[in-house]
């Protein structure tokens, strides 16, 4: 049996609209991104599609490149791990409560902070204690 057309396009600009994918559950995987752009070294990733632009401008204010600094950050850490413990979003702000350790370093319970732009959920903050 054919559907009728109406009813393919229909589900086709459901699937596209993102129905049933909270704001919450797109932080996550924002958090997530992160996770695996550190674990793999992807300074690319971390300065285009992560980063909020106000933090990369933060980043960048003394001459040095995103991926330059983003280097040195990913550098600093060996087989980094991270967990989400707790995501709350408050409108176009975002925090993710998480537990963050690398191999010789103690494990932190931290905070990172997240803007909604027109790109997206990026990270506005890389860590800060809770």
């Amino acid at each position: 049996m054919r559907l009728p057309r109406v009813f393919v396009l229909l589900g086709v600009a459901m699937a596209l609209a993102g129905c049933g994918v909270s704001a919450g559950d797109e932080v996550q995987a924002k958090v997530e991104q992160f996770a695996q752009a550190v674990a793999s070294r992807n300074t690319a990733a971390l300065c285009q599609q992560i980063l909020a632009p106000q933090l990369v401008d933060r980043l960048t204010v003394f001459g040095l490149s995103c991926r330059r600094a983003m280097q040195t950050f990913v550098d600093s850490v060996e087989n980094p791990t991270l967990s989400i413990a707790k995501v709350t979003v408050r409108g176009n702000t975002a925090s993710a409560v998480v537990l963050t350790g690398a191999h010789g370093q103690r494990a932190s319970l931290d905070s990172l902070e997240l803007i909604n732009t027109d790109h997206g959920w990026r990270l506005a903050s890389l860590a800060s204690p809770t």
